[in-house]
C-alpha cells in the first residue's frame, strides 16, 4: 500500500513577506515473507511567496508556476490563499 498527496506546511512570515511550503507526503508499507515495514517521507515541491506585489509560486526547480497549476495539485491550498 502506498498514499501520496501533497499538503501545505506552516508558513513563514518574514517582514512583509509570507512564504508557504507545499510539500509532497509519502507514506506506505510493504510486507514481505509476513514481515511489514512501514515508511513515509516529505519532499518539497512548490514555494508560495505572498507579498504586498501579490503572490508568486516556484517549483522546486526555482521555475515559476501558476498559482492556479499549484492549486490545482494541492486543492486544500485555495482556502488558505483566500485568508
Amino acid at each position: 500500500m502506498r498514499k501520496e498527496y501533497l499538503a501545505c506546511e506552516e508558513v513563514a512570515a518574514i517582514g512583509g513577506v509570507r512564504i508557504t511550503p507545499i510539500v509532497r507526503i509519502l507514506v506506505g508499507y510493504t510486507e514481505i515473507k509476513g514481515v511489514r515495514t512501514f515508511y513515509a517521507g516529505k519532499q518539497p515541491v512548490y514555494l508560495i511567496i505572498s507579498s504586498g506585489d501579490g503572490e508568486r509560486a516556484y517549483s522546486v526547480t526555482g521555475r515559476e508556476v501558476s498559482i492556479q497549476q499549484v492549486i490545482s495539485d494541492c486543492p486544500a491550498l485555495a482556502a488558505g490563499l483566500e485568508a
